[in-house]
């Protein structure tokens, strides 16, 4: 039940890294960089300002805030000046709308003029890794061998032989290698993700323990939400994300979906408020025929308001867009949804 959310954390934990800026989330301050129209906001964005949003945009209410803007005025830096962090940018903004294709020539652009950028070598582990291209993925691993930490370009290869038919494996070397050391946040949420994919949810559980979701990536919040889930504790998500949802004007459909499934699945809310909140939701991204939330409602249709067709419909144009173990997973479910209503 994971989301296209599922692999952002890992790439802006190591622009966090590498930049040397705080992983929490940085709040514009309104006098500052608001202005009076997108297009003015857009025109008088820094490369400064650009790059905090950017880091942003992975935490809850943020996602998809500016990617209007963010997009507009990088590619207009971009054009103007390709240096290696407009052209990072640039193609993780386009990575965020799936232009898989723009974005991995951008990237690769900057790779000709730095060739140790680790950000970029990054994403585009990420995005090939996203498309099932695991070997080209894993050359980007290893290029980050002597450029960033061992432990990163470690995650970064294991990672992607655990999406090879070697997850367990993966796992263990990965566990081993953390061993008595200080994890990145990345690192934390890849062992976390290969535990829950092995079904060892207490494992995966553990591994986030000490991460505080007020501050945490989405990402890494609907990791914890589908732990909570598949540990039978609707209620604990109903109240943990009910609380960050409440504080938050603009919620990721991710997050929203999982609210909207914990409160399908509890045996006390007689009245809902989530489910027909993700049901609006859902009618909105079909009206605009929004491939970008495929993954999320295939799952709406599989765990919430089940419609075998439309769930099959769904996780078939998720496939077209993501190939990982997950993807595949939820294709299965959703054709044996239609071959059991047969």
């Amino acid at each position: 039940m994971r989301s296209h959310y599922k692999k952002m954390l890992f790439v802006f934990c190591a622009a966090l890294c590498v930049n040397n800026v705080l992983a929490k989330p940085i709040t514009p301050k309104d006098n500052a960089i608001i202005a009076s129209s997108n297009a003015t906001l857009s025109a008088n964005l820094t490369l400064e300002q650009l790059t905090a949003l950017v880091l942003n945009s992975q935490y809850i209410g943020q996602t998809e805030r500016y990617q209007g803007v963010l997009k507009k005025r990088l590619k207009n830096l971009y054009t103007a000046s390709a240096t290696a962090q407009t052209g990072y940018l640039y193609a993780r903004v386009l990575q965020k709308e799936h232009a898989f294709s723009r974005a991995i020539v951008v990237a690769n652009n900057v790779l000709k003029t730095q060739p140790d950028h680790v950000n970029t070598h990054l994403l585009l582990a990420n995005m090939l890794m996203t498309q099932g291209k695991f070997e080209q993925a894993k050359r980007h691993c290893v290029a980050l061998i002597g450029n960033t930490s061992l432990l990163t370009a470690s995650t970064c290869v294991l990672d992607v032989q655990s999406q090879q038919g070697k997850l367990s494996e993966s796992y263990h070397a990965l566990v081993k290698l953390t061993q008595n050391k200080n994890s990145s946040l990345a690192t934390k949420h890849v062992l976390s993700e290969m535990a829950f994919r092995l079904n060892r949810f207490t494992r995966a559980q553990q591994h986030i323990n000490n991460i505080d979701l007020n501050t945490a990536p989405v990402s890494l919040i609907v990791l914890w939400a589908d732990i909570q889930l598949q540990q039978n504790n609707p209620e604990k998500v109903l109240n943990t994300l009910g609380k960050l949802a409440n504080s938050h004007s603009s919620l990721e459909d991710a997050i929203l979906l999982k609210l909207a499934i914990a409160e399908k699945r509890s045996n006390k809310h007689t009245n809902t408020v989530w489910q027909p909140l993700m049901q609006q939701r859902v009618k909105l991204r079909e009206q605009r025929q929004d491939t970008f939330h495929a993954n999320d409602l295939a799952n709406y249709y599989i765990h919430v308001q089940a419609n075998q067709a439309k769930a099959q419909y769904w996780a078939n144009i998720n496939w077209q867009q993501a190939k990982m173990s997950t993807d595949k997973h939820l294709l299965s479910q959703a054709n044996t949804m239609v071959r059991d209503s047969l």
